[in-house]
């Protein structure tokens, strides 16, 4: 794929004359932001939108009732389990490239064409266990150009303006299921073969990905500033001290909970919809797509207000824990509410929460990140296991949370424990001491 070459030994970091100094690094230009924005929205179309909603009817056509539930989470945490490992060795290996490429080109067009094929793998697969390889390996892949897609912030994108470019990115995240789901419900709604629900999702991906690798800029390293390979230091790598890194491990963990909270209500909403309400599929992703829109126009709201607030002030904590706390409110409604009208209020506070969250949370965690200079890369996808280990968990955890009770559909219970892991993400940003 490219010529990766080995990280430095512990303690070691290798020279990198292409990096400019944080302090003089030039603002991204116009066109780079919008093809880096466009990238990272249509790859999330592929990937968050099998999340939220395609891979459950997926599963759901391949399933009985009864099995359903506990096959989405055999698929998802599965898949979780490919991108937890693949992030961070991607970002390593991403910070190592001295292909004549560049050192995030390759790992963005091999990882989008890779992931295609796992979409392309799932869409035409006839039962479960063909949907838990094509999902392991669109997740693995994907997560690749995930890696090198976020080291692009320090990369290319000068402090001053990192907020604001978070906050688009943030907002691009959000808004991609909503454009997927929208897909999937116009399909299923006019009676379309459902492979089209992941066809055009992976379409979509492959050409954002690609016209941002036809405009980059990218940086290339020297193979004479990187260490010979030791096996030995390139795992000890992955390690980030939180005693060393006080502020990274506060960060990562108060992601992992906001995370943990959202993945376990993601996962679950479309057979939510169903079981509690009653719905068929086509109108539970009606109701997906409405509450989708009135999420995404609050996000957008709440993303630009937040990520230009940040900016201005210097400030990212706290915007970051009055996110949280409004995130959690959103779940505590949609654990409480009976009737379909209340589900508007859970949209608009969750998607206030997590719009002000994404503004600045990649801003924050690029402030307190080690070693931005050198690791940028493999830190960030250090980073990213806090992303990827909460799909992991939840699928495993959620039918536990379920069966509280009797009857194995305890949607109250789990999107109040939900609610509670989020806001336990607020108190662990309190701890952040190197940002304001």
């Amino acid at each position: 794929m490219a010529d990766v070459q080995a990280p430095a030994p512990a303690g070691q970091s290798p020279a990198s004359p292409t990096r400019a100094p944080e302090a003089a690094r030039a603002a991204a230009g116009t066109g780079t932001v919008v093809a880096y924005v466009l990238a990272f929205f249509t790859l999330y179309i592929a990937v968050l939108t099998p999340v939220v909603s395609t891979l459950a009817l997926k599963v759901d056509a391949l399933s009985t009732p009864e099995t359903r539930a506990t096959n989405l989470a055999l698929v998802t945490g599965v898949g979780a389990f490919f991108a937890f490992v693949a992030n961070p060795i991607a970002g390593a290996l991403s910070d190592r490239t001295t292909s004549r490429l560049g050192m995030r080109r390759p790992w963005l067009l091999w990882g989008v064409l890779l992931g295609a094929v796992g979409l392309l793998l799932i869409a035409f697969a006839p039962a479960i266990w063909l949907v838990v390889i094509g999902w392991a390996v669109t997740q693995a892949a994907m997560n690749g150009t995930q890696a090198a897609l976020q080291a692009l912030l320090p990369d290319q994108v000068a402090e001053s303006q990192r907020a604001r470019v978070s906050s688009l990115l943030g907002m691009a995240q959000q808004l991609a299921p909503l454009v997927g789901i929208a897909l999937a419900f116009g399909f299923t709604a006019a009676g379309a073969n459902e492979i089209w629900i992941f066809l055009v999702p992976t379409f979509l991906a492959v050409v954002g990905v690609l016209a941002l690798v036809a405009v980059l800029k990218d940086r290339h390293l020297d193979a004479a500033d990187i260490a010979p390979f030791r096996l030995g230091a390139f795992l000890k790598g992955f390690w980030v001290s939180p005693r060393q890194h006080p502020d990274f491990a506060w960060t990562f963990l108060g992601r992992f909970l906001m995370l943990f909270g959202f993945a376990l209500y993601n996962t679950y909403q479309l057979y939510f919809l169903i079981d509690r309400f009653g719905f068929d599929n086509a109108t539970a992703l009606s109701w997906q797509l409405r509450l989708m829109v009135v999420q995404a126009v609050v996000m957008v709201v709440a993303s630009l207000l937040g990520g230009v607030l940040s900016d201005r002030t210097g400030r990212r904590k706290v915007f970051v824990v009055v996110a949280t706390l409004l995130a959690g409110a959103g779940l505590l409604t949609f654990a409480l509410v009976q009737g379909p009208s209340m589900l508007y209020l859970g949209a608009s506070l969750f998607g206030a929460g997590l719009g002000a969250y994404f503004a600045v949370d990649l801003a924050l965690v690029t402030d307190v990140l080690p070693n931005a200079e050198t690791e940028a890369a493999k830190n960030m996808g250090v980073f990213n296991i806090a992303n990827a280990l909460p799909q992991s968990v939840a699928p495993a955890l959620a039918p536990a949370f379920l069966a509280i009770g009797a009857g194995g559909s305890n949607y109250t219970a789990l999107f109040a424990i939900s609610a509670v892991i989020v806001a336990l993400g607020a108190v662990a940003t309190l701890f952040i001491r190197g940002a304001r």
